[in-house]
This record gives C-alpha cells, structure tokens and sequence, in this order.
C-alpha cells in the first residue's frame, strides 16, 4: 500500500485523510504479494481436489449389475484455475474455473487491522483488512464417460461440507497473509452437448468464494509517556503538601 515516502509530498497532500502506514521516523511501504488472494484461493481448492478419491462404477457384469468400483484422481496439473487456451488438447478427465464478476464488499466504515499479526510478515507491519471478496466461481468438470461424470459430482459435492461446525470448507492461505478463504456450494448443472456424443462431457459446480484482500502496512510501537507538571501558588512560589493531605496520594 503506498504511503507519504512512495508516493512523494506533491501527491500526498492531494489525498484526502492520512495514508495507512504514516509512521515515524518515515520509511517505504513493505513489499507487497507477488500473487493476488484469488489465485492463491484457487490453488489451494486445486490442491484439496487432487487430494480427493473419486469411485467409478466397475465395468458391466454379465449377470447384471457391474463389478468394484474403480477409484480415479484429478491431478493438480490437471486443474486449470483459468480455462486454458485449447480445450482440444485438456487431459481428461479435468477441471476447469470459470471465472466471474467479483465483488468488493466493504468491511465497514473503515478498514480493519489485525493486531496479532503485528510483525508476523516483516519486521514493524501489521495487516490491513481492505475489503471482502466475492466470486461465483463456476466449477466446470471434464470427462469422457457418464460415469466419471457422476464419480466426479458425487465426490465434490461431499467434499465441500468436510467439517462438523459449519457448512463449506475454508482453507487458511500461508501465501497471502493467512487469511481464510471459504468456498460454498450453489449449484449445479449437466451440459450435454452434440461433443457429449464424441465423449467430451461436461458439468458445472456453481460455487461461491469469499476471502478478505488485505495489505501489510508498516507500524511502530506504542511508547506511552508520562509529564508531570509542578504547580506554582499565586504569589509564584511552589505549593507545598502537607503530609495527609487529601490530595497526596498514598
């Protein structure tokens, strides 16, 4: 986030309120992340799907029914957090995002800092909560059968409520400040297309992302100080307590 020294006394007096990360002696704003909290939040769904085992039905049994299932993986190569330039040549099967309009909500009347990460990041900064972010990401799944089709919603859908105290799942996020991320199912939907018959099959996961941007700011301890001050009387000479005064202190 930029302050008075980045941006210079010319700039500075042209904004409006004083700049997160004013500090004195004055010094430069802490280098910021190199990487954006929604491909940090995409990489770590990526990573908790590929960790996941989907079941396929096994093949038809002459009898009738079919044989044990048959597990499978959706590796993390195999995630694609932004939909790759040539669908022709995507690994199946595969996961796509597709992305959406995101929205900023404010956290409130002013920004927010979390006081426990004071010097957690770098020496003398602290994080700032800036706003909440909210994306209706879309899930798009990839295969060449039914059945994986149906392994693949199946196993998402159980997977995004793993835990006993809340619905969806939220990650924390080392690379961007710890914050947490939740993702939270919507909907759902079958795309059968003329592909559908050339086994290129489809399906989409309506899911809602929400994490806090943030930016590290720099901060200086608090100092407190005390300055007594001895009174004078009247005719300028010192006031004298007595011993048992009410007002000496004990």
């Amino acid at each position: 986030m930029p302050n008075d020294v980045d941006l210079g006394p010319s700039l500075t007096k042209l904004i409006k309120g004083r700049l997160y990360g004013q500090v004195w002696p004055a010094r430069p704003s802490p280098q910021g992340p190199s990487v954006d909290g929604r491909t940090v939040a995409l990489r770590t769904l990526a990573k908790y799907v590929a960790a996941l085992t989907f079941w396929r039905p096994g093949a038809a049994l002459p009898g009738g029914g079919s044989g044990p299932a048959i597990p499978f993986k959706i590796p993390t190569e195999h995630f694609f957090i932004e939909m790759p330039d040539n669908t022709r040549n995507m690994p199946f099967p595969c996961i796509a995002i597709v992305h959406d309009t995101a929205k900023y909500d404010v956290i409130g009347l002013t920004s927010y800092v979390e006081e426990d990460s004071a010097g957690v990041w770098a020496p003398n900064t602290v994080v700032q909560w800036q706003g909440e972010y909210v994306e209706n990401i879309q899930l798009e799944l990839w295969c060449n059968h039914k059945a994986e089709r149906r392994a693949l919603l199946a196993g998402i859908e159980t997977a995004l409520s793993p835990t006993e105290q809340m619905s969806g799942v939220r990650f924390h996020m080392p690379d961007y400040y710890d914050q947490l991320v939740c993702f939270t199912l919507n909907d759902r939907r079958l795309i059968d297309e003329p592909d559908s018959l050339r086994n290129r099959r489809r399906a989409t996961l309506g899911i809602e992302m929400r994490f806090n941007v943030v930016a590290l700011v720099n901060t200086v301890p608090m100092r407190p100080t005390v300055v007594v001050e001895v009174d004078d009387g009247s005719d300028g000479n010192p006031v004298v307590l007595p011993p048992g005064s009410p007002s000496v202190p004990p």
